[in-house]
């Protein structure tokens, strides 16, 4: 997986006012949630994308078919990614933190994910909901 970080120019009004209101649906389709997990699946079409969103709780993604997107987040920086199907990445957030971002397919390919938000803290030492089960 290679990233590369671009700064934006300029931010449409339209994209201010969707990152002011970006809801926690962080996929297209839920797929799964108990009371530890959410399980999202994504899913775009070359020059499909999917709109503004939060992340508060800790999550990971896994990349289901090797692609390339654009994600812009809301301090305006862009994120190139490639990726190849089984790459993953994890993000663990400190109680005030939160990301708010879009996602572009911007390859030629079909682009796939599986997001999963982990309802407890995946930083060591805080406070967590997981139970042992």
């Amino acid at each position: 997986m290679m990233q590369m970080t671009e700064s934006s120019v300029g931010m449409p009004k339209a994209f201010r006012d969707e990152i002011a209101n970006a809801g926690e649906r962080v996929g297209q389709v839920l797929v799964s949630e108990t009371e530890l997990v959410r399980v999202w699946h994504i899913s775009l079409a070359p020059g499909e994308r999917l709109g503004f969103h939060r992340h508060e709780l800790d999550y990971c993604w896994i990349a289901l078919t090797s692609g390339r997107s654009r994600s812009m987040h809301s301090d305006g920086n862009t994120v190139v990614t490639d990726y190849r199907a089984g790459d993953c990445k994890v993000f663990a957030f400190a109680a005030d933190e939160a990301m708010v971002h879009d996602l572009t397919n911007i390859g030629g390919t079909h682009l796939a994910f599986t997001t999963i938000e982990f309802k407890g803290s995946l930083r060591v030492g805080e406070t967590s909901s997981f139970k042992a089960i």
